[in-house]
């Protein structure tokens, strides 16, 4: 069986970007019990017709700041982990990192849901949704925290008390 954990993340800022801390969590969690190595991938979108070739995904080296930074956690976490930055055209998102998945034999998928609703993503889908129907392999979808509701709070001083 294989002992890679594929953990995609996004460039998210601000408050959104409480999935990708969800994610990198739960899968430090997963990797420190299963002694897993674990890759962070972040995959940059391009659009390309008479204007050129742009990247849309995020501003220039903001992805690798993320990949970068989760890897460094994680290491101090003591779990093994490295980064990888791939590209791909606009709408492939989901299909270049179950290539990277199958590329590392990763045993599973991981990434974080932005979300809390289906409604902006009705007409467009979302990665994580593609991901679900094209994987070969599980993916798991970890929700973002929502620090704002007291069952959070409560959960968040419980774990960090347990820390201790």
């Amino acid at each position: 069986m294989s002992k890679n954990i594929m953990l995609a993340v996004d460039a998210a800022s601000g408050d959104p970007a409480r999935h990708v801390s969800a994610a990198a969590t739960m899968t430090c969690e997963l990797a420190r019990d299963t002694e897993d190595h674990v890759i962070v991938l972040h995959v940059h979108e391009f659009a390309t017709g008479r204007f050129g070739r742009i990247q849309v995904d995020c501003g220039e080296g903001e992805g690798e700041g993320v990949v970068v930074s989760i890897v460094s956690e994680m290491r101090t976490a003591g779990v093994s982990a490295e980064g990888e930055i791939r590209e791909t055209h606009v709408g492939h998102i989901a299909a270049a990192i179950l290539k990277a998945a199958n590329e590392h034999d990763a045993r599973i998928v991981v990434l974080g849901s932005s979300s809390r609703t289906d409604l902006p993503r009705i007409l467009l889908g979302s990665v994580a949704s593609r991901l679900l129907h094209m994987a070969t392999q599980p993916v798991l979808i970890v929700p973002r925290t929502d620090t704002s509701t007291p069952a959070a709070k409560t959960a968040a001083t419980a774990a960090a008390a347990g820390q201790r």
